[in-house]
């Protein structure tokens, strides 16, 4: 006599689907999100830290277009690197959304970002341009309305 087992095997499986994923899917979905919530906080940095950084390159090369006699790759002397970050400094916190201007530290850390990016002549400190440059952005010598002139002028 043969018994037909792998046929009841099929049944019982069959029968049984619907209970195993009404317990195992909410179990499975928890382990899921768990993992999510762990990895969330290290995901949400790494974003908020490359949007930084593509904020403060913008920023570069706003401050280097905006300045006469600053250009990409040209080593830049005190008296225009000075308001090459000014600027720079200024567009960024016209522009930028609040929660990446405090990400980036501030106008004062968006400064001395600005500044580790750029190329510099032998002469340049942070004495001699970092803190000029912080004190200028202090001040509001920076003109918004010129930065945003120049804004339009170079998207042209």
């Amino acid at each position: 006599m043969i018994l037909p087992w792998g046929d009841w095997l099929v049944a019982l499986a069959v029968s049984l689907r619907e209970p195993i994923l009404t317990i195992l899917l909410p179990i499975i979905a928890a382990y899921i999100i768990q993992a999510i919530r762990k990895a969330y906080p290290w995901a949400a940095l790494f974003l908020s830290q490359r949007r930084v950084e593509m904020m403060l390159e913008a920023a570069a090369g706003f401050g280097l277009n905006a300045v006469n006699g600053a250009a990409k790759g040209k080593t830049l002397s005190v008296n225009v690197a000075v308001p090459v970050i000014a600027k720079g400094t200024q567009y960024v916190i016209d522009t930028a959304p609040p929660a990446v201007i405090k990400a980036a530290g501030g106008a004062d850390g968006i400064a001395a970002r600005i500044f580790r990016k750029l190329d510099l002549d032998d002469h340049a400190s942070e004495a001699a341009v970092l803190v000029p440059a912080q004190e200028q952005i202090a001040a509001g010598t920076v003109d918004a309305d010129e930065l945003r002139r120049m804004d339009e002028m170079t998207r042209r």
